[in-house]
């Protein structure tokens, strides 16, 4: 059963902007079963509840409580069962001696960066702890969840709605169904409750992922989402750190919100080697246009050269040029050790490859290193997600762009190449995909969008074409598909480029 267990209204609550036939819709809407008014200092009477169900229009199904909100020396606190108001301020061990019967729940204990301790937490005097709260932000929520995992209290969530739209976001589960004030009061004394909220870790090597999705869909649609990345390796650790760090600028300068987008950082904690960031509603690109119709699909196509062209223009000089020649010029070689340890067939065609972009690179290096700037340098369909903030509103569709970790200082026709080499490869299996998306299109599209194109730049785009397909074909003989029709396909690729 879930309800809202925290909320307050304009009649009662000063600070509260919402009438109580609203908020009360509003969480019907939600398909909640049911709503637990909690004002500060101030009990509903049970013919107001009554006069409020008529007004709100609303059926004996619908669950309509009163608890309040109280302040006390362990800050706020949650009552429910009190047979009274409590109309001013009151020590939490006075609270506890005058309502023994009542459940207690310590509200939005997380506000401001406060971590309570085990103490605290553990306080026989609470019978349960709100970690997630509208009132907290999701670094806040998030220690919430951590503190309830480490020491296994009783928990519960609550919007504390004040405004509307709040109403219903962070309701609570309870187990049973609940048709009175004692029987909430049970549920929570024996710890029949809890936060509605979903959890996926996603384990790698060197990485724990963590999805995190708090309570239902707000009017935008979009539950609260939060990315948990906790890296061990060091190499790891300084990529996903560069990659958040850049994420955080192109957030701050006009990637946020509207069509183009990149995923808010919340907090990257070096101690704990722990990147919390937003979560975005969509799907990635590669996912959909196997799914969607053909002129959907061209658009998510086009949309993709657009973000690009747009990432590109903010001209980002973050990097170390010579750093990246150096690299560079190690890749070659091992691209070519990748052949020659494994007795590749195709060594013979694809070494001389290898040579003519690497001299081809080392030309342009000398000529225009004037022209690095900051690519994203994995810009892929797999890295690039679709979403709508209103499902049934095609005008709130964004795109969106995550992993800058292998961002680095280079013209900007390499992320061009490097995308249209990585989407023929990942397409390989969906022809049709390839014909209709087709590789111009995205060109045009992206040269359209453009502030600073070099006269040679389509020479430009074929050479990091190659270039990837040379990374590409590196893959696939680690994973041992180095003598597959994929690769075959790669090799006279590689040749007639």
């Amino acid at each position: 059963m879930l309800l809202e267990v925290h909320c307050h209204t304009s009649r009662y609550s000063k600070c509260s902007q919402v009438d109580p036939v609203s908020l009360l819709k509003q969480v019907k809407k939600k398909e909640l079963q049911g709503i637990v008014i909690t004002e500060h200092h101030y009990l509903w009477k049970e013919d107001e509840i009554k006069t409020l169900r008529k007004e709100a229009e609303l059926d004996e199904n619908f669950l309509i409580l009163a608890g309040q909100e109280i302040e006390t020396d362990t800050s706020h606190v949650l009552v429910f069962g009190a047979d009274r108001t409590i109309d001013q301020e009151i020590s939490l061990k006075d609270l506890r001696a005058l309502f023994p019967n009542a459940a207690l729940v310590w509200a939005h204990p997380f506000r401001n960066n406060n971590m309570p301790d085990q103490k605290e937490l553990l306080n026989p005097m609470l019978d349960a702890i709100e970690i997630f709260s509208m009132n907290q932000t999701p670094k806040e929520n998030y220690l919430g969840l951590k503190a309830w995992h480490r020491y296994k209290f009783t928990a519960i969530s609550g919007s504390d709605t004040h405004a509307n739209g709040m109403a219903g976001v962070y309701p609570a589960q309870f187990d049973h169904p609940i048709l009175t004030m004692r029987d909430m009061v049970v549920e929570i004394k024996k710890s029949r409750c809890r936060p509605f909220f979903k959890e996926i870790p996603k384990s790698g090597t060197n990485i724990i992922v963590t999805e995190i999705t708090i309570g239902t869909k707000g009017n935008d649609e979009s539950r609260n989402r939060i990315i948990l990345k906790n890296i061990t390796d060091d190499k790891k650790w300084k990529a996903a750190k560069l990659s958040s760090d850049i994420g955080a600028f192109l957030y701050k300068n006009g990637f946020n919100e509207g069509q183009f987008r990149v995923p808010g950082i919340i907090d990257i904690n070096e101690e704990e080697r722990l990147i919390i960031e937003e979560g975005q509603r969509g799907k990635n690109l590669f996912d959909l246009l196997a799914h969607v119709d053909k002129s959907i699909g061209m658009n998510y196509f086009k949309l993709s050269a657009e973000w690009l062209a747009r990432f590109h223009n903010k001209g980002i000089r973050h990097g170390d040029p010579e750093l990246v020649i150096k690299k560079e010029r190690k890749r070659f070689d091992s691209y070519l050790n990748s052949f020659i340890k494994t007795k590749n067939p195709y060594l013979k065609k694809i070494e001389p490859v290898i040579s003519l972009v690497k001299e081809k690179e080392e030309e342009f290096f000398l000529k225009h290193k004037n022209l690095f700037i900051l690519n994203h340098g994995d810009y892929h369909p797999k890295n690039i997600i679709i979403g709508q903030d209103r499902q049934q509103d095609i005008t709130t569709l964004f795109i969106s762009v995550i992993d800058f970790g292998s961002s680095l200082m280079f013209p900007r026709s390499f992320d061009v190449g490097y995308f249209l080499s990585q989407f023929q490869s990942q397409f390989y299996a969906y022809p049709e995909i390839l014909e209709y998306c087709s590789q111009a299109d995205f060109i045009n599209t992206y040269i359209k969008e453009s502030n600073n194109i070099s006269v040679d730049f389509m020479d430009q785009i074929n050479l990091f074409k190659i270039r990837a397909n040379l990374s590409i074909a590196s893959y696939l003989i680690k994973v041992a598909k180095g003598e597959s029709p994929e690769m075959e396909a790669l090799v006279s690729r590689c040749l007639k480029e």
